[in-house]
């Protein structure tokens, strides 16, 4: 059975900020070893540059090394970053980008928030959703690793809803190898789940009020950019639950409750 490391980031917290995103990467070890020693070459080439995070390398007003000099365009700066989307798209096989409106999510009727896991965060429905579509994108034969970005304020809740999941849908528990924790900084896969979160807040931004957004050029780049292969191996898959898609989905539940939702 096929191992897929797959690295889940988070962007947003529902006490603060109208959108939360849980968007990840995945691939098998060997193209995970390719993807990793290109993204380090790019990182030494970029200079000044010892991980690549989005909110840092994206505010145009700060220098990140000598080809992301302060004072750059939104257009300047996403040309400097498309090797990075390169790097992504030739090497890693699946990329889910997912993001959910906080205050659509907070105004469902109890009931169905509470079928769907009882929590007031969007983001543990939104991890659970996520991990219960990858067995699904990668098949039946895949076994999936998934390596988080250890967030001490949403680490614990991830794990026990992972292994809530396990027990309210134990037929996906096969494709599950483990669940772990870790620094950005340690681990590239991360940086690059780190881009697609980034780039799906500001997408659902825009796509939830009409939000001004400078990063969809880097967002489409990714998804429907070149590839090197040709077959591509590269799928992405995208949630964007507004208000109307979270409407729909709070009244299927209250319809048919016993569906398994995957949560506690």
């Amino acid at each position: 059975m096929a191992i897929v490391h797959f690295f889940c980031d988070e962007s947003g917290k529902y006490q603060k900020d109208p959108v939360v995103t849980v968007s990840g990467v995945g691939a098998e070890l060997q193209r995970l070893k390719d993807f990793d020693e290109e993204w380090i070459e790019l990182l030494r080439a970029y200079e000044l540059l010892p991980e690549l995070h989005m909110s840092r390398v994206f505010d145009l007003g700060q220098a990140n090394g000598p080809k992301m000099p302060a004072g750059q365009n939104a257009d300047e700066r996403i040309t400097a970053l498309l090797p990075f989307a390169d790097c992504i798209n030739n090497h890693i096989e699946i990329g889910l980008v997912q993001a959910w409106d906080v205050h659509g999510y907070i105004n469902l009727p109890t009931e169905a928030k509470r079928l769907l896991g009882g929590s007031h965060d969007p983001y543990q429905l939104a991890f659970i959703r996520g991990i219960l579509e990858i067995p699904k994108l990668l098949g039946a034969d895949a076994a999936i690793s998934i390596v988080c970005d250890d967030n001490e304020v949403t680490a614990w809740d991830t794990y026990t809803h992972y292994r809530a999941i396990l027990k309210a849908v134990p037929d996906c528990g096969a494709n599950f190898a483990g669940i772990g924790f870790a620094k950005s900084h340690n681990f590239n896969g991360l940086q690059a789940a780190d881009m697609i979160a980034f780039l799906a807040r500001r997408e659902a931004g825009a796509r939830f009020w009409g939000r001004s957004n400078n990063t969809r050029a880097l967002l489409d780049y990714l998804t429907n950019g070149p590839r090197l292969e040709i077959p591509a191996v590269m799928k992405w898959y995208s949630m964007f639950a507004g208000e109307k898609e979270l409407i729909n989905l709070a009244n299927a539940v209250l319809k048919n409750p016993s569906v398994p939702r995957g949560s506690v």
